[in-house]
């Protein structure tokens, strides 16, 4: 019996330094994004060993909440090579602390007759030069302490912004926990996303900031849960202030809490708000700064996009060029009339919330990576799992990072997204099938 147990913790010790190992050879290992095929080996890997682990039911729910942690921690001092967004983060710290408004100049007004304090290293390999900033305030002080430490000082400042996104991924594992505790559900369920190789991944090593935003919405849940209205709005608030895609949460408050809270929690929300970015955009110009470069991102750029992709051939054939600008207009049509029917049909606020950004991925033109996490993160509260496979699937579109030009492979966009479908249409209209999926994965 001894000998049993002795190799069931084998077997499981060796399952976590697995996972632990792709996950710190994908951080340290793969120094360039053009080695494409030994990426998606250790995604492979990772996310085959997060299956094993997760499955796992003999394994402790501390070992494994410890090996979460343990991951994340294990990067902190990677270099963040699937994203090139943080030297336009430094970037941005750097003007603030020099006194310029990032939302006011471009990175480009200051390289032709550059001052001592300009660092063109962060220049030369930032993707977006030419555009003002588009981050909103809560991430402008992320990127003010990242400059702390002073041009030439890279190493340094993506620990600070680590440490940064570190504790508020790590608040969105505590939260994840008190949320299922309080709709008494499985706590195992939180390692669909603790324990994720795409989350950890992406927020601790890649530096995104949807981490911080993933975890003021689920505070602002669990705070409208509590009845505290005024830090719900404010928690609401704080997510609109790390990326504005929170903003579309609020009419869901009317079925949840009736029009006349939704009005209070949306005035509070809208004063904060306001509150936090008119340091930045205090000047109509300003205003107009930030609009610029939002109507620059959303009607210019393309990545991994589905129907997008779709209605882009459709429209090569009738016009015979890209009509990325009408078809960005039927694209908000439809993502419109997506969010209208949820709003009418949601049955709970997490489950809004995850179709709503389900939505807002399907019928973009831009879905990196990270953007599909919030799915990840509302799986543990929702009976389909499409999210996670999704977060596997994605790791296709990491191809287009390793060509020079940048070129998308249509083939893997196809397989993405068709494999994705069959697997959503396999949840969805199979409910005894849902059912079985949602108490073993």
């Amino acid at each position: 019996m001894n000998l049993n147990i002795k190799a069931i913790k084998t077997i499981h010790l060796i399952k976590i330094i697995i996972f632990l190992g792709s996950l710190t050879y994908v951080s340290y290992g793969i120094t360039d994004r053009s080695f494409i095929y030994l990426l998606w080996m250790s995604l492979a890997i990772a996310f085959v060993s997060y299956y094993l682990l997760y499955m796992d039911t003999d394994i402790h729910y501390k070992v494994l909440t410890k090996s979460s942690l343990l991951a994340r921690f294990l990067l902190l001092f990677s270099f963040p090579i699937l994203s090139d967004d943080v030297y336009r983060f430094i970037w941005d710290g750097q003007l603030l602390h020099q006194g310029i408004n990032p939302f006011g100049n471009k990175p480009s007004d200051f390289i032709r007759n550059p001052a001592p304090w300009v660092d063109t290293f962060l220049f030369n390999n930032m993707n977006s030069p030419d555009y003002f900033s588009v981050y909103p305030p809560v991430n402008q002080l992320a990127f003010f302490l990242s400059a702390i430490p002073g041009k030439e000082s890279l190493m340094t400042s993506i620990v600070i912004l680590r440490s940064f996104i570190l504790l508020f991924d790590i608040g969105n594992i505590i939260l994840i926990k008190k949320l299922l505790k309080h709709y008494q559900k499985d706590e195992r369920l939180v390692f669909l996303y603790a324990l994720n190789p795409l989350v950890i991944i992406e927020f601790t090593g890649n530096l995104h900031f949807e981490a911080v935003m993933i975890f003021f919405t689920l505070l602002f849940v669990w705070m409208l849960l509590k009845n505290r209205w005024i830090l719900a709005a404010i928690s609401l608030a704080l997510a609109i202030c790390s990326k504005l895609l929170p903003i579309i949460f609020i009419p869901l408050l009317i079925k949840k809490v009736g029009l006349k809270k939704t009005i209070f929690i949306g005035l509070i929300t809208g004063f904060v708000c306001l509150l936090l970015f008119l340091p930045f955009l205090h000047t109509e110009k300003l205003w107009m700064n930030f609009r610029e470069s939002l109507n620059l991102y959303y009607g210019k750029f393309e990545f991994n996009g589905s129907f997008y992709q779709l209605f882009r051939t459709i429209g090569w054939e009738i016009y015979n060029y890209n009509p990325i600008a009408k078809t960005s207009k039927l694209l908000i049509a439809l993502t419109l009339a997506g969010f209208i029917i949820t709003y009418i049909k949601s049955k709970n606020l997490l489950e809004g919330i995850f179709w709503l950004i389900f939505i807002y991925n399907i019928l973009g033109a831009i879905v990196h990576p990270w953007y599909i996490l919030f799915l990840v993160a509302l799986s543990p509260f929702v009976k389909w799992r499409f999210g996670v496979v999704w977060s596997l699937l994605i790791c296709l579109s990491y191809y287009t990072y390793s060509t020079r030009p940048y070129q998308e492979s249509m083939v893997l966009v196809m397989i993405e997204y068709g494999l994705l479908m069959v697997f959503l249409i396999y949840e969805v209209w199979n409910p005894s099938k849902t059912q079985k999926l949602k108490t073993t994965l």
